[in-house]
């Protein structure tokens, strides 16, 4: 074992200490030592990749084959180019009559080596090549345009966006083709950048929030460059390391201001260590580009139905299309709508996810309106296999949410329980005897309070860092009502 100063604590442990009073069973060198805290993996849950349609489910199916990753984070990038390629036709009507954004937000937890980059980039192939050629033909009528002023007054064919500010994100919604992406495979940049920083942070949540809802937003800016957003739909796929996930799903502003209830989030298992070499068939090849060929379509299609659509004279009216519910559409997304309601109250299966359940039914309206409209983008109205589709998938979701939530804290939980380990170590040294109440008076603050010193020496206790000792043993020459013992060896999970 490498020498390290942790290891000198035993020796140096106050000789005062009558650690021999106490005879308990001494730790086995040769049996199992502390486990690290934390590691906490994906759920083996299976996403339901055949309520994504027709296409999308192939092409789900297709990049998990050629890459070996995770199937829900295949689906999730899917998702998001299902939601970009339809988001711009217009508006989804809700179960009690008015119409809704088609926007999604979706987030997936997943480590680092599962090849999302690959995926996303399969994934998004069909909106890249058609953002690439609505430049090169507003690049042309740059070209033509007579003085400077109208040249930049022209749109700007900018799709897909990273890591933008909020400022930046409306000026790029505002002066675009109509709708926006929000993507990033390796949120960690956008989470950590400017527009989630400490002074930007409650803005920027909130300003998602109301894109997501459809509300007008209007940023004036003080160098005359104001920013006005009103019908822009915006997508949002964010992925991110299992890391963050306390930072985000464990932020209280950004779960109870709403952000959070209205993004679609999984955390799959991993694939790793199972992604033996194997040749990716023909076939294959060939779905990823069928799906590709189909954003591509339905891109130019949406964009050609919405010059022709007229807007109604009724100033009340919406001006995009509404896409209606079928009657039986509508019946099962009441249905839905009963199932989860009658969860949300005291002592219900929902109660600790209220915010996220209660909005389940408009996300799964939006849900079946994009999968109705990516397999028929001449859909009058959301059959009723497409609403099934998406409360399924809601389902789907919501187990999720709860999961990510229950696991944001004890990621929190076992955080501080590996700071308070850290400083039985620090204090006590290795094999070194510590009693409750001494922690309460001279351990870190964060431990002042007895619930949460308890829960973290439970879960020291449960890693096997330290070892309850009996009730009584003598700790500093007097008996303690709640001892322990550091394990010896603790210099391995440090």
């Amino acid at each position: 074992m490498t020498d390290t100063p942790l290891l000198h604590f035993a020796a140096s442990m106050r000789t005062d200490n009558p650690a021999v009073e106490y005879q308990g069973t001494a730790e086995n060198e040769l049996g199992p030592g502390p486990r690290p805290i934390g590691g906490s993996e994906g759920r083996i849950a299976s996403y339901p990749i055949h309520a994504l349609g027709e296409h999308g489910s192939a092409m789900v199916d297709a990049l998990n084959q050629k890459f070996q990753a995770p199937p829900a984070m295949c689906a999730q990038a899917v998702l998001c180019a299902m939601n970009t390629a339809v988001s711009f036709w217009g508006q989804v009507e809700a179960i009690y009559g008015a119409g809704m954004p088609l926007s999604l937000y979706l987030i997936t937890v997943a480590q680092s080596g599962e090849r999302k980059t690959a995926v996303d980039d399969a994934a998004q192939r069909g909106i890249v090549v058609f953002q690439r050629e609505l430049t090169e033909s507003l690049d042309e009528l740059k070209k033509a345009a007579n003085d400077r002023e109208d040249a930049e007054l022209l749109l700007t064919a900018e799709i897909i966006v990273n890591e933008p500010t909020m400022e930046g994100l409306l000026r790029t919604m505002s002066q675009g083709p109509g709708f926006t992406c929000l993507s990033n495979d390796d949120a960690a940049s956008f989470f950590g950048g400017h527009a989630m920083s400490k002074e930007k942070k409650q803005k920027t949540t909130a300003t998602i929030s109301q894109l997501w809802s459809g509300t007008r937003v209007y940023s004036p800016r003080a160098d005359g460059r104001d920013a006005g957003v009103e019908g822009v739909p915006l997508s949002i796929s964010l992925m991110f390391q299992p890391y963050l996930n306390t930072q985000v799903f464990g932020d209280r502003e950004m779960v109870e201001q709403g952000l959070l209830a209205r993004v679609l989030p999984c955390y799959p298992k991993t694939t790793m260590g199972t992604r033996l070499f194997r040749e990716c068939p023909i076939s294959t090849e060939e779905r990823i580009l069928e799906f590709a060929n189909r954003v591509f379509d339905t891109l130019q299609e949406v964009r050609a139905l919405r010059e022709m659509h007229t807007p109604s004279n009724d100033r009340f009216a919406p001006k995009s299309p509404l896409l209606r519910l079928s009657a039986a559409a509508r019946k099962v997304l009441i249905g839905f709508h009963d199932e989860i309601e009658v969860q949300l109250a005291p002592g219900g299966r929902f109660e600790k996810v209220r915010g996220f359940a209660s909005r389940a039914t408009e996300n799964a309206t939006r849900l079946a309106g994009v999968v109705a409209l990516f397999d028929n983008i001449n859909s009058q109205e959301v059959p009723e296999d497409a609403a099934l589709s998406a409360c399924e998938l809601m389902r789907f979701y919501i187990a999720e949410f709860s999961n990510l939530l229950s696991l944001a804290k004890s990621q929190k939980d076992e955080s501080a329980a590996g700071e308070l380990g850290a400083w039985l170590a620090r204090q006590y040294g290795a094999g070194g005897l510590g009693y409750d109440k001494e922690i309460s008076q001279f351990g870190p603050p964060a431990f002042r309070k007895k619930g949460d010193r308890q829960e973290a020496l439970r879960i020291l206790r449960e890693h096997g860092w330290i070892e309850l000792l009996p009730k009584g043993t003598v700790v500093d020459g007097a008996k303690r009502a709640e001892p322990f013992r550091v394990s010896k060896r603790i210099a391995e999970v440090l």
